[in-house]
Protein backbone atom coordinates (compact mmCIF):
# COMPACT_ATOMS: atom_id res chain seq x y z
CA UNK A 1 0.00 0.00 0.00
CA UNK A 2 1.15 3.36 -0.77
CA UNK A 3 0.74 6.87 -1.90
CA UNK A 4 0.34 8.10 -5.62
CA UNK A 5 1.34 11.38 -6.52
CA UNK A 6 0.10 12.01 -9.32
CA UNK A 7 -1.87 15.27 -11.15
CA UNK A 8 -4.01 12.56 -12.92
CA UNK A 9 -4.79 10.39 -9.57
CA UNK A 10 -5.34 12.62 -7.32
CA UNK A 11 -8.70 14.72 -6.14
CA UNK A 12 -10.25 17.84 -6.45
CA UNK A 13 -8.14 19.28 -3.36
CA UNK A 14 -4.58 17.60 -4.25
CA UNK A 15 -5.35 14.74 -1.85
CA UNK A 16 -2.63 11.82 -2.35
CA UNK A 17 -4.56 8.42 -2.95
CA UNK A 18 -3.46 5.50 -1.99
CA UNK A 19 -1.76 2.73 -4.03
CA UNK A 20 -3.22 -0.16 -5.27
CA UNK A 21 -6.59 2.58 -5.74
CA UNK A 22 -8.83 1.79 -3.07
CA UNK A 23 -12.62 2.98 -2.78
CA UNK A 24 -14.48 3.74 0.37
CA UNK A 25 -18.24 3.40 0.82
CA UNK A 26 -19.50 4.62 4.06
CA UNK A 27 -22.71 4.67 5.74
CA UNK A 28 -23.68 5.18 9.38
CA UNK A 29 -26.98 3.72 11.50
CA UNK A 30 -28.60 4.70 14.88
CA UNK A 31 -30.22 2.08 15.42
CA UNK A 32 -29.05 -1.59 16.58
CA UNK A 33 -29.40 -4.91 14.51
CA UNK A 34 -29.41 -3.07 11.27
CA UNK A 35 -25.53 -4.64 10.66
CA UNK A 36 -27.57 -6.72 7.80
CA UNK A 37 -29.22 -4.04 6.38
CA UNK A 38 -26.71 -1.88 5.85
CA UNK A 39 -24.24 -4.23 4.40
CA UNK A 40 -26.92 -4.78 1.78
CA UNK A 41 -27.20 -1.09 1.11
CA UNK A 42 -23.19 -0.79 0.91
CA UNK A 43 -23.23 -3.91 -1.43
CA UNK A 44 -25.96 -2.75 -3.93
CA UNK A 45 -24.26 0.51 -4.38
CA UNK A 46 -21.09 -1.08 -5.54
CA UNK A 47 -22.50 -3.95 -7.78
CA UNK A 48 -24.75 -0.59 -9.40
CA UNK A 49 -21.26 1.06 -9.97
CA UNK A 50 -19.06 -1.63 -10.46
CA UNK A 51 -18.46 -4.79 -11.98
CA UNK A 52 -18.98 -7.70 -9.63
CA UNK A 53 -15.48 -9.14 -9.96
CA UNK A 54 -14.19 -5.99 -7.69
CA UNK A 55 -12.80 -7.16 -4.61
CA UNK A 56 -14.80 -5.78 -1.18
CA UNK A 57 -14.32 -5.87 2.38
CA UNK A 58 -16.83 -4.65 4.99
CA UNK A 59 -15.87 -2.72 8.46
CA UNK A 60 -17.83 -1.41 11.18
CA UNK A 61 -17.01 1.38 13.27
CA UNK A 62 -18.91 1.84 16.72
CA UNK A 63 -18.77 4.87 18.74
CA UNK A 64 -20.94 6.09 21.31
CA UNK A 65 -24.08 7.07 19.44
CA UNK A 66 -23.39 5.94 15.98
CA UNK A 67 -22.82 2.65 14.25
CA UNK A 68 -20.22 3.41 10.95
CA UNK A 69 -19.95 1.11 8.40
CA UNK A 70 -17.85 1.38 5.61
CA UNK A 71 -17.13 -1.35 2.07
CA UNK A 72 -13.92 -0.77 0.72
CA UNK A 73 -13.19 -1.40 -2.74
CA UNK A 74 -10.10 -2.66 -3.97
CA UNK A 75 -9.71 -1.78 -7.73
CA UNK A 76 -6.14 -3.09 -8.09
CA UNK A 77 -3.15 -1.67 -9.32
CA UNK A 78 -3.60 -0.68 -13.03
CA UNK A 79 -4.99 2.08 -14.54
CA UNK A 80 -8.32 0.65 -14.89
CA UNK A 81 -8.33 0.70 -11.14
CA UNK A 82 -7.09 4.10 -11.17
CA UNK A 83 -10.57 4.95 -13.40
CA UNK A 84 -12.40 3.14 -11.20
CA UNK A 85 -11.65 5.02 -8.17
CA UNK A 86 -11.58 8.38 -9.85
CA UNK A 87 -15.18 7.72 -11.28
CA UNK A 88 -16.21 6.69 -7.29
CA UNK A 89 -15.04 9.89 -6.74
CA UNK A 90 -17.42 12.00 -9.16
CA UNK A 91 -19.93 10.12 -9.12
CA UNK A 92 -20.02 11.00 -5.09
CA UNK A 93 -19.14 14.32 -5.80
CA UNK A 94 -21.47 15.62 -3.14
CA UNK A 95 -21.20 12.94 -0.61
CA UNK A 96 -17.66 12.35 -0.29
CA UNK A 97 -15.30 11.66 3.07
CA UNK A 98 -15.78 15.94 3.93
CA UNK A 99 -19.59 15.55 4.09
CA UNK A 100 -19.98 12.00 5.79
CA UNK A 101 -17.30 14.11 8.33
CA UNK A 102 -19.69 16.58 8.63
CA UNK A 103 -23.06 14.64 8.53
CA UNK A 104 -25.41 14.93 11.45
CA UNK A 105 -26.30 11.86 13.59
CA UNK A 106 -29.98 12.29 11.98
CA UNK A 107 -28.66 11.21 8.84
CA UNK A 108 -28.73 7.42 8.85
CA UNK A 109 -28.94 5.54 5.81
CA UNK A 110 -27.11 7.89 3.37
CA UNK A 111 -24.36 6.29 1.30
CA UNK A 112 -20.96 8.30 1.10
CA UNK A 113 -18.18 7.26 -0.83
CA UNK A 114 -14.65 8.72 -1.87
CA UNK A 115 -11.31 7.44 -3.13
CA UNK A 116 -9.54 6.39 -0.59
CA UNK A 117 -6.32 8.67 0.37
CA UNK A 118 -3.44 9.73 2.59
CA UNK A 119 -6.45 10.78 5.28
CA UNK A 120 -7.74 7.37 4.97
CA UNK A 121 -4.18 5.44 5.38
CA UNK A 122 -3.63 7.80 8.36
CA UNK A 123 -6.65 7.73 10.50
CA UNK A 124 -7.54 5.99 13.70
CA UNK A 125 -11.09 4.57 12.52
CA UNK A 126 -11.40 0.26 11.22
CA UNK A 127 -10.40 1.73 7.29
CA UNK A 128 -7.28 3.37 8.22
CA UNK A 129 -6.55 0.06 10.34
CA UNK A 130 -7.47 -2.30 7.51
CA UNK A 131 -5.80 0.05 5.08
CA UNK A 132 -2.72 -0.16 6.89
CA UNK A 133 -2.72 -3.65 6.95
CA UNK A 134 -3.07 -4.26 3.48
CA UNK A 135 0.03 -2.27 3.34
CA UNK A 136 1.86 -4.83 5.72
CA UNK A 137 0.32 -7.77 3.51
CA UNK A 138 2.04 -5.59 0.02
CA UNK A 139 5.36 -5.81 1.41
CA UNK A 140 5.12 -9.34 2.99
CA UNK A 141 3.96 -10.66 -0.13
CA UNK A 142 6.47 -8.37 -2.20
CA UNK A 143 9.55 -9.59 -0.11
CA UNK A 144 7.73 -12.92 -0.87
CA UNK A 145 7.62 -11.93 -4.58
CA UNK A 146 11.93 -10.74 -4.60
CA UNK A 147 12.65 -14.08 -2.44
CA UNK A 148 10.98 -16.72 -5.19
CA UNK A 149 12.68 -14.16 -7.58
CA UNK A 150 15.87 -14.86 -6.38
CA UNK A 151 15.11 -18.57 -5.99
CA UNK A 152 14.12 -18.59 -9.53
CA UNK A 153 16.94 -16.88 -10.85
CA UNK A 154 19.24 -19.32 -8.90
CA UNK A 155 17.34 -22.19 -10.35
CA UNK A 156 17.78 -20.66 -13.77
CA UNK A 157 22.05 -20.42 -13.08
CA UNK A 158 21.87 -24.10 -11.77
CA UNK A 159 19.65 -25.29 -15.39
CA UNK A 160 21.87 -23.28 -17.50
CA UNK A 161 25.28 -25.59 -15.55
CA UNK A 162 23.57 -28.80 -15.72
CA UNK A 163 22.73 -28.29 -19.48
CA UNK A 164 26.53 -27.08 -20.26
CA UNK A 165 27.86 -30.08 -18.07
CA UNK A 166 24.89 -32.63 -20.14
CA UNK A 167 26.77 -30.82 -23.30
CA UNK A 168 29.98 -31.44 -21.86
CA UNK A 169 29.48 -34.87 -21.10
CA UNK A 170 27.94 -35.83 -24.19
CA UNK A 171 30.93 -34.56 -26.04
CA UNK A 172 32.91 -36.81 -23.48
CA UNK A 173 30.36 -39.71 -24.08
CA UNK A 174 31.10 -39.25 -28.17
CA UNK A 175 34.68 -39.24 -27.62
CA UNK A 176 34.59 -42.06 -25.16
CA UNK A 177 32.50 -43.95 -27.96
CA UNK A 178 34.80 -43.41 -31.03
CA UNK A 179 37.79 -44.38 -28.33
CA UNK A 180 36.22 -47.53 -27.33
CA UNK A 181 35.44 -48.30 -31.19
CA UNK A 182 39.31 -47.95 -31.85
CA UNK A 183 40.46 -49.78 -28.99
CA UNK A 184 37.66 -52.82 -30.31
CA UNK A 185 39.66 -52.46 -33.56
CA UNK A 186 43.26 -52.29 -32.21
CA UNK A 187 42.30 -55.37 -29.77
CA UNK A 188 40.81 -57.51 -32.67
CA UNK A 189 43.54 -56.59 -34.61
CA UNK A 190 46.09 -57.89 -31.90
CA UNK A 191 44.01 -60.94 -31.10
CA UNK A 192 44.46 -61.78 -35.07
CA UNK A 193 48.06 -61.28 -35.24
CA UNK A 194 48.08 -63.30 -32.04
CA UNK A 195 46.35 -65.95 -33.30
CA UNK A 196 48.30 -66.07 -36.68
CA UNK A 197 51.78 -65.46 -35.09
CA UNK A 198 51.72 -67.40 -32.29
CA UNK A 199 51.45 -70.83 -34.86
CA UNK A 200 54.12 -69.99 -37.03
CA UNK A 201 56.93 -69.26 -34.48
CA UNK A 202 55.59 -72.70 -32.91
CA UNK A 203 56.18 -74.35 -36.18
CA UNK A 204 59.59 -72.07 -36.47
CA UNK A 205 60.91 -73.10 -33.34
CA UNK A 206 59.73 -76.91 -33.77
CA UNK A 207 61.61 -76.61 -36.99
CA UNK A 208 64.95 -75.68 -35.44
CA UNK A 209 64.43 -78.28 -32.90
CA UNK A 210 64.07 -81.05 -35.46
CA UNK A 211 67.08 -79.12 -37.47
CA UNK A 212 69.00 -79.17 -34.22
CA UNK A 213 67.90 -83.00 -32.96
CA UNK A 214 69.04 -84.27 -36.74
CA UNK A 215 72.89 -82.29 -36.39
CA UNK A 216 72.91 -83.49 -32.91
CA UNK A 217 71.87 -87.62 -34.08
CA UNK A 218 74.44 -86.76 -37.01
CA UNK A 219 77.19 -86.06 -34.79
CA UNK A 220 76.25 -89.02 -32.23
CA UNK A 221 76.81 -91.23 -35.47
CA UNK A 222 80.03 -90.09 -36.25
CA UNK A 223 80.90 -90.03 -32.79
CA UNK A 224 80.40 -93.68 -32.74
CA UNK A 225 81.60 -94.38 -36.49
CA UNK A 226 85.10 -93.13 -34.92
CA UNK A 227 84.90 -94.93 -31.73
CA UNK A 228 84.36 -98.03 -33.70
CA UNK A 229 87.32 -97.21 -35.59
CA UNK A 230 89.18 -96.47 -32.83
CA UNK A 231 87.93 -100.07 -31.54
CA UNK A 232 89.24 -101.41 -34.53
CA UNK A 233 92.72 -99.99 -34.44
CA UNK A 234 92.75 -101.39 -30.28
CA UNK A 235 92.66 -104.74 -31.04
CA UNK A 236 95.89 -104.04 -33.55
CA UNK A 237 97.70 -102.85 -30.83
CA UNK A 238 99.54 -103.31 -27.49
CA UNK A 239 97.01 -102.86 -24.36
CA UNK A 240 98.52 -99.91 -23.25
CA UNK A 241 98.20 -97.97 -26.40
CA UNK A 242 94.61 -99.14 -27.02
CA UNK A 243 94.22 -98.22 -22.89
CA UNK A 244 95.51 -94.35 -23.63
CA UNK A 245 93.52 -94.31 -27.09
CA UNK A 246 90.42 -95.65 -25.78
CA UNK A 247 90.73 -92.63 -22.58
CA UNK A 248 91.44 -90.31 -25.81
CA UNK A 249 88.42 -91.35 -27.57
CA UNK A 250 86.08 -91.22 -24.53
CA UNK A 251 87.57 -87.37 -23.78
CA UNK A 252 86.74 -86.23 -27.40
CA UNK A 253 83.08 -88.04 -27.47
CA UNK A 254 82.38 -86.24 -24.61
CA UNK A 255 83.51 -82.77 -25.29
CA UNK A 256 82.36 -82.83 -28.69
CA UNK A 257 78.73 -84.09 -27.49
CA UNK A 258 78.85 -81.50 -24.31
CA UNK A 259 79.99 -78.27 -27.76
CA UNK A 260 76.81 -79.94 -29.41
CA UNK A 261 74.34 -79.73 -26.74
CA UNK A 262 75.57 -76.58 -25.50
CA UNK A 263 75.28 -75.00 -28.63
CA UNK A 264 71.92 -76.25 -29.40
CA UNK A 265 70.51 -75.97 -25.64
CA UNK A 266 71.57 -71.79 -26.28
CA UNK A 267 70.43 -71.68 -29.85
CA UNK A 268 66.62 -72.95 -28.24
CA UNK A 269 66.88 -70.94 -25.54
CA UNK A 270 67.79 -67.75 -27.28
CA UNK A 271 64.68 -68.74 -29.60
CA UNK A 272 62.41 -69.32 -26.54
CA UNK A 273 63.53 -65.99 -24.87
CA UNK A 274 62.83 -64.23 -28.21
CA UNK A 275 59.38 -65.72 -28.34
CA UNK A 276 58.80 -64.89 -24.29
CA UNK A 277 59.40 -61.15 -25.21
CA UNK A 278 57.47 -61.00 -28.40
CA UNK A 279 54.62 -62.83 -26.38
CA UNK A 280 55.08 -60.54 -22.91
CA UNK A 281 54.93 -57.27 -25.36
CA UNK A 282 51.59 -58.63 -26.98
CA UNK A 283 50.12 -59.51 -23.74
CA UNK A 284 50.96 -56.36 -22.11
CA UNK A 285 49.61 -54.64 -25.23
CA UNK A 286 46.28 -57.24 -24.88
CA UNK A 287 46.01 -56.57 -21.38
CA UNK A 288 46.29 -52.41 -21.92
CA UNK A 289 43.94 -52.51 -24.65
CA UNK A 290 41.32 -54.86 -22.02
CA UNK A 291 41.27 -51.81 -19.79
CA UNK A 292 40.92 -49.11 -21.32
CA UNK A 293 38.15 -50.79 -22.89
CA UNK A 294 36.90 -51.92 -19.32
CA UNK A 295 37.30 -47.73 -18.20
CA UNK A 296 35.20 -46.75 -21.98
CA UNK A 297 32.49 -49.24 -20.94
CA UNK A 298 32.59 -48.03 -17.59
CA UNK A 299 32.24 -44.39 -18.55
CA UNK A 300 29.51 -45.64 -21.08
CA UNK A 301 27.43 -46.96 -18.51
CA UNK A 302 27.93 -44.36 -16.46
CA UNK A 303 26.96 -41.74 -18.91
CA UNK A 304 23.74 -43.63 -20.05
CA UNK A 305 22.66 -43.88 -16.18
CA UNK A 306 23.31 -39.72 -16.32
CA UNK A 307 21.11 -39.32 -19.51
CA UNK A 308 18.11 -41.72 -17.48
CA UNK A 309 18.45 -39.95 -14.07
CA UNK A 310 18.14 -36.18 -16.22
CA UNK A 311 15.51 -37.36 -18.52
CA UNK A 312 13.85 -38.54 -14.99
CA UNK A 313 14.20 -35.36 -13.60
CA UNK A 314 16.12 -37.16 -10.65
CA UNK A 315 19.72 -35.90 -9.01
CA UNK A 316 22.94 -38.03 -8.74
CA UNK A 317 24.16 -39.08 -5.38
CA UNK A 318 27.03 -37.66 -4.23
CA UNK A 319 29.37 -40.78 -4.99
CA UNK A 320 28.06 -41.18 -8.22
CA UNK A 321 28.78 -37.54 -9.03
CA UNK A 322 32.38 -38.41 -7.93
CA UNK A 323 32.73 -41.72 -9.97
CA UNK A 324 31.72 -39.58 -13.11
CA UNK A 325 34.39 -37.16 -12.09
CA UNK A 326 36.73 -39.80 -11.35
CA UNK A 327 36.02 -41.53 -14.80
CA UNK A 328 35.95 -38.59 -16.99
CA UNK A 329 39.38 -37.10 -15.47
CA UNK A 330 40.98 -40.54 -16.41
CA UNK A 331 39.46 -40.20 -20.26
CA UNK A 332 40.81 -36.56 -20.33
CA UNK A 333 44.14 -37.65 -19.13
CA UNK A 334 44.26 -40.51 -21.59
CA UNK A 335 43.27 -37.88 -24.28
CA UNK A 336 45.74 -35.37 -23.44
CA UNK A 337 48.56 -38.49 -23.98
CA UNK A 338 47.23 -38.98 -26.95
CA UNK A 339 46.89 -34.94 -28.07
CA UNK A 340 50.92 -35.26 -27.06
CA UNK A 341 52.15 -38.76 -28.65
CA UNK A 342 49.93 -37.06 -32.22
CA UNK A 343 51.57 -33.54 -32.16
CA UNK A 344 54.99 -34.82 -31.22
CA UNK A 345 54.35 -36.89 -34.24
CA UNK A 346 53.23 -34.41 -36.03
CA UNK A 347 56.65 -32.41 -35.40
CA UNK A 348 58.73 -35.07 -36.31
CA UNK A 349 56.72 -35.71 -39.49
CA UNK A 350 56.79 -31.94 -40.23
CA UNK A 351 60.55 -31.95 -39.79
CA UNK A 352 61.18 -34.53 -41.90
CA UNK A 353 58.99 -33.54 -44.42
CA UNK A 354 61.21 -30.08 -44.78
CA UNK A 355 64.32 -32.33 -44.52
CA UNK A 356 63.08 -34.20 -47.61
CA UNK A 357 62.17 -31.15 -49.49
CA UNK A 358 65.34 -29.10 -48.65
CA UNK A 359 67.33 -32.20 -50.10
CA UNK A 360 64.67 -32.60 -53.03
CA UNK A 361 65.63 -29.00 -53.74
CA UNK A 362 69.38 -29.31 -53.60
CA UNK A 363 69.50 -32.36 -55.68
CA UNK A 364 67.20 -29.80 -58.39
CA UNK A 365 70.36 -27.47 -57.85
CA UNK A 366 72.98 -30.00 -58.10
CA UNK A 367 70.83 -31.09 -61.89
CA UNK A 368 70.70 -27.43 -62.65
CA UNK A 369 73.86 -27.14 -62.69
CA UNK A 370 74.58 -30.50 -64.66
CA UNK A 371 72.94 -28.74 -67.08
CA UNK A 372 75.48 -25.79 -67.13
CA UNK A 373 78.76 -28.49 -66.44
CA UNK A 374 77.42 -30.31 -69.96
CA UNK A 375 77.42 -26.43 -71.11
CA UNK A 376 73.99 -27.76 -72.20
CA UNK A 377 71.83 -24.60 -73.40
CA UNK A 378 68.30 -23.86 -71.75
CA UNK A 379 65.68 -24.78 -73.69
CA UNK A 380 62.96 -22.08 -74.29
CA UNK A 381 60.25 -22.54 -76.71
CA UNK A 382 59.42 -19.00 -77.04
CA UNK A 383 62.51 -17.59 -78.57
CA UNK A 384 63.38 -20.69 -80.43
CA UNK A 385 67.01 -20.93 -79.12
CA UNK A 386 66.96 -24.53 -77.77
CA UNK A 387 69.98 -26.34 -79.56
CA UNK A 388 69.18 -30.07 -78.81
CA UNK A 389 65.89 -31.73 -78.03
CA UNK A 390 65.77 -34.34 -74.88
CA UNK A 391 63.06 -36.65 -75.20
CA UNK A 392 62.02 -38.85 -72.44
CA UNK A 393 60.39 -42.16 -73.21
CA UNK A 394 60.25 -40.46 -76.85
CA UNK A 395 56.84 -38.19 -75.47
CA UNK A 396 57.92 -35.71 -73.14
CA UNK A 397 60.47 -33.34 -73.83
CA UNK A 398 62.68 -32.07 -70.65
CA UNK A 399 65.25 -29.06 -70.65
CA UNK A 400 66.16 -26.52 -68.02
CA UNK A 401 63.97 -22.96 -68.91
CA UNK A 402 64.74 -19.42 -67.84
CA UNK A 403 61.41 -18.39 -65.57
CA UNK A 404 60.63 -14.97 -66.04
CA UNK A 405 62.48 -14.69 -69.13
CA UNK A 406 60.52 -13.08 -71.64
CA UNK A 407 59.13 -14.49 -75.04
CA UNK A 408 60.32 -12.53 -77.94
CA UNK A 409 58.17 -14.22 -80.98
CA UNK A 410 55.24 -11.83 -79.91
CA UNK A 411 57.71 -8.63 -79.49
CA UNK A 412 58.70 -9.85 -83.29
CA UNK A 413 55.26 -9.88 -84.88
CA UNK A 414 54.36 -6.48 -83.17
CA UNK A 415 57.10 -4.81 -84.41
CA UNK A 416 56.97 -6.36 -88.10
CA UNK A 417 53.02 -5.30 -88.16
CA UNK A 418 53.57 -1.52 -86.80
CA UNK A 419 57.40 -0.78 -87.96
CA UNK A 420 57.42 -2.39 -91.64
CA UNK A 421 60.15 -1.62 -93.52
CA UNK A 422 61.73 0.49 -90.34
CA UNK A 423 63.93 -1.80 -88.82
CA UNK A 424 61.31 -4.18 -87.10
CA UNK A 425 64.48 -6.76 -85.72
CA UNK A 426 66.05 -3.63 -84.21
CA UNK A 427 62.81 -1.94 -82.27
CA UNK A 428 61.95 -5.60 -80.89
CA UNK A 429 65.17 -6.07 -79.89
CA UNK A 430 64.93 -2.77 -77.75
CA UNK A 431 61.38 -3.40 -76.65
CA UNK A 432 62.15 -6.84 -75.06
CA UNK A 433 65.22 -5.06 -73.14
CA UNK A 434 62.99 -2.59 -72.07
CA UNK A 435 60.46 -4.56 -70.79
CA UNK A 436 63.09 -6.95 -69.61
CA UNK A 437 64.42 -4.37 -66.77
CA UNK A 438 60.84 -3.23 -66.51
CA UNK A 439 60.22 -6.51 -64.96
CA UNK A 440 63.07 -6.76 -62.52
CA UNK A 441 62.27 -3.29 -61.25
CA UNK A 442 60.13 -3.17 -57.40
CA UNK A 443 59.01 -0.30 -57.50
CA UNK A 444 56.45 -1.68 -60.23
CA UNK A 445 53.57 -3.72 -58.36
CA UNK A 446 51.11 -4.91 -61.21
CA UNK A 447 49.35 -7.21 -58.67
CA UNK A 448 45.96 -7.36 -57.30
CA UNK A 449 44.21 -9.85 -54.49
CA UNK A 450 41.21 -11.94 -55.07
CA UNK A 451 39.33 -14.38 -53.25
CA UNK A 452 40.12 -17.89 -54.06
CA UNK A 453 38.25 -20.39 -52.62
CA UNK A 454 37.96 -18.58 -49.41
CA UNK A 455 41.61 -16.96 -49.56
CA UNK A 456 43.59 -14.07 -51.08
CA UNK A 457 45.55 -15.09 -53.86
CA UNK A 458 47.62 -12.32 -56.14
CA UNK A 459 47.61 -12.35 -59.68
CA UNK A 460 48.17 -10.04 -62.74
CA UNK A 461 45.79 -7.36 -62.58
CA UNK A 462 45.23 -6.27 -66.26
CA UNK A 463 43.96 -2.84 -65.69
CA UNK A 464 47.85 -1.48 -64.61
CA UNK A 465 48.29 1.68 -66.71
CA UNK A 466 51.45 -0.16 -68.05
CA UNK A 467 50.04 -2.98 -69.00
CA UNK A 468 46.73 -1.31 -70.87
CA UNK A 469 49.33 0.77 -72.43
CA UNK A 470 51.15 -1.66 -74.25
CA UNK A 471 48.02 -3.79 -75.03
CA UNK A 472 46.73 -0.30 -76.97
CA UNK A 473 50.03 0.31 -78.49
CA UNK A 474 51.52 -3.47 -79.12
CA UNK A 475 48.28 -5.60 -78.77
CA UNK A 476 46.92 -8.76 -76.80
CA UNK A 477 49.73 -11.37 -77.39
CA UNK A 478 52.56 -8.87 -76.27
CA UNK A 479 50.68 -7.95 -73.46
CA UNK A 480 50.12 -11.93 -72.17
CA UNK A 481 54.23 -12.51 -72.97
CA UNK A 482 54.93 -9.81 -70.35
CA UNK A 483 52.21 -10.91 -68.32
CA UNK A 484 53.40 -14.71 -68.28
CA UNK A 485 56.88 -13.45 -67.35
CA UNK A 486 55.25 -11.62 -64.28
CA UNK A 487 53.86 -14.82 -63.46
CA UNK A 488 56.69 -16.88 -63.40
CA UNK A 489 58.78 -14.20 -61.63
CA UNK A 490 55.46 -14.41 -58.71
CA UNK A 491 56.17 -18.39 -57.95
CA UNK A 492 59.47 -19.66 -58.97
CA UNK A 493 61.82 -16.50 -57.77
CA UNK A 494 62.19 -15.53 -54.42
CA UNK A 495 65.32 -13.19 -54.68
CA UNK A 496 63.60 -10.35 -55.74
CA UNK A 497 62.30 -10.39 -60.09
CA UNK A 498 65.26 -12.16 -61.06
CA UNK A 499 64.99 -14.88 -63.64
CA UNK A 500 65.86 -18.12 -62.54
CA UNK A 501 66.80 -21.85 -63.69
CA UNK A 502 64.17 -24.17 -63.76
CA UNK A 503 63.97 -27.96 -64.61
CA UNK A 504 60.60 -27.85 -66.78
CA UNK A 505 58.52 -30.20 -68.80
CA UNK A 506 58.11 -28.58 -71.96
CA UNK A 507 55.77 -31.51 -73.81
CA UNK A 508 53.06 -30.61 -70.79
CA UNK A 509 53.92 -27.22 -70.11
CA UNK A 510 54.81 -27.51 -66.15
CA UNK A 511 57.91 -28.13 -64.03
CA UNK A 512 59.56 -31.55 -64.49
CA UNK A 513 59.20 -33.67 -61.35
CA UNK A 514 62.86 -34.91 -60.16
CA UNK A 515 61.78 -38.56 -60.89
CA UNK A 516 61.29 -37.47 -64.17
CA UNK A 517 65.18 -35.44 -65.21
CA UNK A 518 66.87 -38.34 -63.17
CA UNK A 519 65.33 -40.88 -65.31
CA UNK A 520 65.88 -38.68 -68.26
CA UNK A 521 69.68 -38.55 -66.94
CA UNK A 522 70.02 -42.46 -67.07
CA UNK A 523 68.31 -42.93 -70.47
CA UNK A 524 71.11 -40.99 -71.60
CA UNK A 525 73.70 -42.39 -69.87
CA UNK A 526 72.33 -45.86 -71.51
CA UNK A 527 72.67 -44.33 -75.00
CA UNK A 528 75.91 -42.78 -74.54
CA UNK A 529 77.02 -46.45 -73.36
Amino acid sequence: MALMANADASNAAGELLVWPWTGVLATTTTTDGGDATTTTLLASHAQQRFAAGVATTMLQDEEEANQHFFLLLHFGKSWTGLRDAMSLGFHFAGAGRGEWRRQESGAGGRVFGWPAGEEDLLGDGASGATARSVEDVEKDEERVAAALGAVADDYERREELLEAKIEETAKLAQKAEEESSWLHAELRELKEISDNLLPEMNRGIDEENEKLRAELDATTREIESTVHRIQELKECRPEMHCSKVEKLVIEINSLEVADREAKAKDHSQRLQEKHKEEMEAINAKVVQLEEQLQQKEALESAICLLNKRQQAGENLREEECEHLYELMSILKERLEKDHETLMDAYVELTKRDRANKDEIQETRQELIKLWHDKNLPPRNDHNAQCLESMMMDGCTAIGKKRMGQLDEKPFHYACKRKHRGDDPEGKAARLVSIWQEELKSTSWNPFTSILVDGEDKEVVDADDPKLRQLRTEYGDSVCSAVKNALRELKEYSHQGRQAVDELWNFREGRKATTAEVVKYIFEQMKTSS
